[in-house]
C-alpha cells in the first residue's frame, strides 16, 4: 500500500486527518501521534531536499525497543556551493578555505594559518606547502581523497590539506532516515558516533558525529572545515560536523532558539543562542533541556566543540540508503562504509571510476 504521502503530496498530507503504514499490519496515525519535533521537521524540511516525504513502519530502535517509525529519504540540498575548504597558496586570504579547530579554538584556514601549523602544534613536522613556491599541498585528485579519509592514512598522503569535492564520493547524498514517532528514553545515554550519525538538519544533510580529529592530525593533515560546518567525505558525501549561522532553521516559539534540525533518537536539534544572543544555562551533558511547549531538545555546541550534540537521550533509529525499507537499529548502527583499499597514485581500483590524477 502506497503511503499516504505519496498518493496525496506532501503538503495535503498535513492537512490530512491520518497517515497510513506500509508495515506488514495496516495502522492508522493522526499527526498527534507524532512527536512535536518529528512534525516540525517534516513541516519546515527544505521541500527539494525531500525525495520521499514517507511513510510509518514498524522499527527496531538501538536499544531493542520495537516500535515505529517514519521514513523519509533526504538529498543534502546545503544553502550555500559546498567550500571552500583549503587555500591554494600561502598567500591566500581567509576567503579561500574554511575553518579548522584545536582546543576549541576556531581557526580561519587561510595561507598564513597553513604557514604557521608547525608552530600551532608545535612540531616541526608539519609542512603542507612547498616553501620554493608557496603552493598548498591539496588532495585535488580523486584517489587522493579516499586515502586522506583513511583513519590509517599512507605516508604518501601525509602532510596535506586534505578535501574532497561532492562528486569524489562512492556512496549517494540520498538517504533513507528512520525516525522514531515518538522518542523512546533509556537509562544510559548514547555516544554520538558518524554512524548513525547525530541526525539530519532541515536542508536534508546530515548532521554527523566528531570528525576523527586525532586520525587527521596524527597524519600532519588538516581536514577543513567550509563556513557552514561541513566537508567531504568519500563515504557519506557532504556533512555537517558543525550547526554554524549559515544552516537553515525552523522557528517554533517566540523568544526561543530555532531548529536546526533531527536527532536521530527524534528530538528536535537547536541551534545554541536564541535570537537574542542568549545562551541556554541548564544543558545536560547531551546538551539538551526540557523547555515548556517544547519538551526535551537539544541544543548544538558551540563551533569549537567537535561535536553537535553530546550524546542521546532516547533509542536511536536508523539512516541507510535511500532505497532501504527496513531499519533494525539494535543489530548495528548502520551499513558500514564500503571499504577502499589504497592503490599507488595512477592505477584504477577496481571499486572506483576510472578516474585518476596526480598531486
Amino acid at each position: 500500500m502506497d503511503s499516504v504521502f505519496r498518493s496525496i503530496g506532501f503538503a495535503a498530507w498535513f492537512g490530512a486527518a491520518s497517515i497510513s503504514s506500509v508495515a506488514a499490519h495496516e495502522t492508522s496515525h493522526t499527526l498527534s501521534d507524532l512527536s512535536p519535533a518529528l512534525r516540525t521537521y517534516l513541516s519546515q524540511v527544505d521541500p527539494d531536499a525531500l525525495l520521499d516525504p514517507g511513510s510509518v513502519v514498524d522499527c527496531t530502535l538501538s536499544g531493542g525497543a520495537k516500535t515505529q517509525c517514519v521514513r523519509f529519504v533526504v538529498q543534502a540540498k546545503a544553502a550555500r556551493q559546498p567550500g571552500p575548504w583549503c587555500p591554494k597558496t600561502i598567500s591566500d586570504s581567509a576567503a579561500a578555505g574554511g575553518f579548522w579547530i584545536k582546543d576549541g579554538n576556531v581557526y580561519d584556514v587561510d595561507g598564513l594559518f597553513i604557514k604557521g601549523l608547525a608552530k600551532l602544534y608545535d612540531d616541526p613536522k608539519w609542512q603542507l606547502y612547498d616553501p620554493k613556491t608557496g603552493e598548498v599541498k591539496v588532495t585535488s585528485s580523486f584517489q587522493a581523497c579516499f586515502a586522506a579519509a583513511r583513519p590509517d592514512v599512507p605516508k604518501d598522503y601525509y602532510n596535506f590539506c586534505a578535501e574532497c569535492t561532492p562528486d569524489q564520493a562512492i556512496s549517494g547524498q540520498n538517504f533513507a532516515f528512520f525516525i522514531p514517532i515518538k522518542p523512546v528514553p533509556q537509562a544510559t545515554p548514547t555516544p554520538i558516533r558518524d554512524i548513525p550519525g547525530a541526525g539530519v538538519a532541515l536542508d536534508g544533510v546530515r548532521l554527523n558525529g566528531p570528525a576523527p580529529y586525532d586520525d587527521i592530525i596524527r597524519a600532519y593533515n588538516v581536514a577543513p572545515f567550509d563556513d557552514c560546518g561541513g566537508h567531504v567525505n568519500p563515504y557519506f558525501g557532504y556533512h555537517y560536523h558543525f550547526a554554524t549561522d549559515c544552516l537553515h532553521r525552523a522557528e517554533v516559539k517566540a523568544g526561543h532558539a530555532p531548529m536546526i534540525g533531527l536527532s536521530m533518537d527524534g528530538y528536535g536539534i537547536f541551534r545554541r543562542l536564541d535570537n537574542l544572543g542568549n545562551e541556554p544555562i541548564d544543558l545536560d551533558a547531551c546538551g539538551g533541556h526540557a523547555s515548556d511547549g517544547l519538551g526535551y531538545h537539544y541544543h548544538a555546541a558551540p563551533v569549537g566543540k567537535n561535536a553537535i550534540i553530546g550524546c542521546f537521550k532516547a533509542q536511536l533509529g536508523c539512516v541507510l540508503d535511500g532505497g532501504a525499507q527496513l531499519c533494525d537499529a539494535s543489530r548495528q548502527e548502520g551499513p558500514p562504509p564500503a571499504r577502499v583499499e589504497f592503490a599507488p597514485e595512477g592505477t584504477v581500483h577496481p571499486l572506483l571510476p576510472s578516474r585518476t590524477g596526480t598531486q
